[in-house]
């Protein structure tokens, strides 16, 4: 259901009720699960990975990137909107592992590898809008490349382990921004994507 047509269910005198939202009580509803979720997988993934219950922290982490996502929904910013101007120009080559072409782009120094894709159409969903909420911009590096990069956040870290083919230089293309040293840099678009916020 919409934000506008959303509903709440209340514990009232032993029975539940339904009581119509407005928009900004549905958004707020919405906003306080999200972060409250969010908040509560973080505390139990770390667990879960030393435990080594695998299918525990891929649920956790699933409910994670449904959350996210509602936020996304509620008016976070999306890539697919932004508009970057940094007045430096460099140049990024995309490779899809499929069928092994090639498409050399410019890139703003500041831009995403997200916001690049997008900006030139390129095969990568970005389907939570580069909020790190899924592992749909999962793409690869070179060895050279890759060190040019701070190493990945746990948030990172989560998404890529719901991403398939994840590798030694795999990464998200929401989390890498590019500077002039990322000039002539390769990136490869692998096979295979997770959309867990389309599940």
């Amino acid at each position: 259901f919409s934000f506008t047509q959303a509903a709440s269910l209340e514990a009232n005198s032993g029975f539940i009720s339904l009581r119509a939202l407005s928009s900004a009580e549905a958004a707020a509803m919405f906003h306080t699960i999200a972060s409250r979720t969010i908040s509560a997988v973080s505390v139990a993934a770390p667990f879960a990975r030393r435990a080594g219950t695998q299918q525990l922290r891929r649920h956790l982490l699933q409910q994670s990137a449904f959350a996210r996502s509602l936020q996304v929904a509620n008016g976070s910013g999306n890539a697919r909107a932004r508009q970057f101007s940094s007045g430096s120009s460099i140049s990024v080559t995309f490779v899809k592992a499929a069928d092994g072409s090639e498409r050399t782009v410019s890139a703003e120094v500041g831009q995403s590898i997200l916001e690049v894709a997008f900006a030139h159409k390129l095969d990568i969903e970005g389907a939570c809008g580069g909020e790190c909420a899924c592992s749909t911009c999962h793409i690869l590096l070179l060895e050279d490349d890759l060190e040019k990069f701070a190493e990945p956040d746990d948030d990172e870290a989560d998404m890529l382990d719901l991403a398939p083919n994840v590798t030694d230089t795999s990464r998200l293309g929401c989390q890498l921004r590019l500077t002039k040293e990322n000039n002539g840099m390769r990136i490869t678009i692998p096979e295979g994507i997770v959309n867990l916020m389309a599940s």
